[in-house]
């Protein structure tokens, strides 16, 4: 009878971003990470006040019937990297579960399990990587004291889970998740290995913990922030996931881009966040510009990067009427009057970039359309500035000898070549 293998959706991610970006991080960098895990393991292990309760859960966990096979499981996920297969998804739906409904106890015990098993340090790597998430939804501490280690690596999957951790401590006890994260950077922890002086996992760290700060200290948050060089500030505000602040939270986090973030980034970076907005309506980006008193120039800015996002959007799911670009073009002009025209080209760019139901036919067809009614070259000159219409050059520059602006005109078919 064939084994069923478990297989959880975390495991697909960290298929993704474990097995296979390990090609560039060393076996004996994953060696030395996994033996200090089992170390700490170990000492957690060891806590009188949690002693018995762990051998109890390790005991039950061993005695049950249908126990994960770890190794099994390893053996599958490396098949899965070198086939490209998903596994069965209904195993992989009930080990998600399983995992889930694990206690620490039991994450602890299943990770002792795995450190003394016969298996590559990749293969290894990944199965532990599987519970940093749900170690994390019951324990974000003590998720993060165990893979402590992994603080150099520079796996998204991996820098997601442990600054999602970060932030689920910092929302419950904000001055100790700010101590302990302050004295791992004193420790060496987020030491940049990289020749652009970055570290991408104390980035993200950074910007969830300014998250919950700017909803409880404003000016804690402007300390962090400045604590960090000036070109990575915009970053660790994005990776802040501003998209998730309270209203009553915009305005700081306004403030604190204005005076913290280099100019030639300001405008990007609050428009960053009515890009995350749009999908709620456009009445919620204006009420977000309105809050934070937005200038011209980050009006301007935002509405532009909302709207093409709106219509990006839209693009993957269905083909854009004419009534989704007006419904955009009324509001960009409320917000930004004479802005209409140019929006609409940067906006029909956007819609079929990432290849979803609405192509590039569809989006000429439209700019053509809205090229003639308005009479305005900026529609065309736009939908054609982009890296998009090079990839259809010979309909590109049939739709720019439209252009009535000789000089323009030109200058869009000689980008094209």
């Amino acid at each position: 009878m064939k084994v069923i293998i478990f297989i959880p959706p975390i495991a697909a991610v960290v298929l993704a971003g474990s097995l296979l970006s390990t090609q560039h991080h060393s076996i004996s960098t994953l060696e030395i990470e996994s033996t200090r895990l089992r170390e700490r393991i170990a000492r957690a292990k060891a806590s009188p006040e949690e002693t018995h309760s762990k051998q109890t859960a390790k005991s039950a966990q061993a005695k049950s019937k249908d126990a994960p096979d770890w190794k099994k499981i390893s053996e599958a996920m490396l098949e899965m990297r070198t086939n490209g297969g998903m596994g069965d998804m209904r195993e992989m739906i009930r080990m998600h579960q399983r995992l889930q409904a694990m206690t620490k106890e039991e994450i602890v015990a299943a990770l002792d399990e795995i450190a003394a098993l016969d298996l590559s340090p990749a293969a290894r790597s990944a199965l532990e990587q599987m519970f940093v998430e749900p170690l994390a939804e019951k324990d974000p501490e003590l998720a993060l004291n165990l893979f402590s280690d992994r603080f150099g690596d520079d796996r998204g999957d991996l820098i997601w889970q442990l600054s999602n951790a970060l932030g689920k401590w910092s929302k419950k006890d904000p001055v100790k998740a700010t101590a302990w994260f302050d004295q791992q950077i004193a420790a060496g922890k987020f030491d940049s290995k990289s020749l652009d002086g970055k570290n991408r996992m104390r980035i993200q760290f950074e910007g969830r913990l300014i998250s919950t700060l700017l909803a409880s200290d404003v000016q804690g948050a402007g300390q962090r922030l400045a604590g960090l060089p000036e070109e990575q500030r915009a970053e660790a505000l994005q990776s802040a996931n501003p998209g998730q602040l309270k209203e009553e939270d915009q305005k700081a986090y306004a403030d604190l881009v204005r005076s913290q973030i280099p100019e030639n980034q300001r405008n990007h970076t609050l428009a960053e966040l009515a890009s995350n907005l749009v999908s709620k309506g456009y009445p919620e980006v204006t009420a977000y510009l309105d809050r934070i008193a937005a200038s011209s120039d980050e009006r301007r800015a935002a509405v532009e990067q909302a709207a093409t996002t709106k219509i990006r959007q839209s693009g993957r799911e269905k083909e854009i009427t004419t009534e989704d670009i007006d419904a955009m073009r009324g509001w960009a002009e409320s917000q930004v009057p004479g802005s209409a025209d140019a929006m609409t080209g940067k906006a029909l760019t956007s819609s079929y970039r990432d290849r979803g139901k609405f192509t590039f036919y569809n989006a000429a067809a439209l700019a053509v359309k809205y090229h003639e009614t308005s009479g305005n070259d900026e529609v065309l000159v736009n939908f054609l500035g982009g890296w998009e219409a090079r990839e259809h050059k010979e309909e590109s520059a049939r739709l720019a000898g439209k252009i009535s602006d000789e000089k323009r005109r030109e200058e869009i078919l000689k980008n094209l070549k």
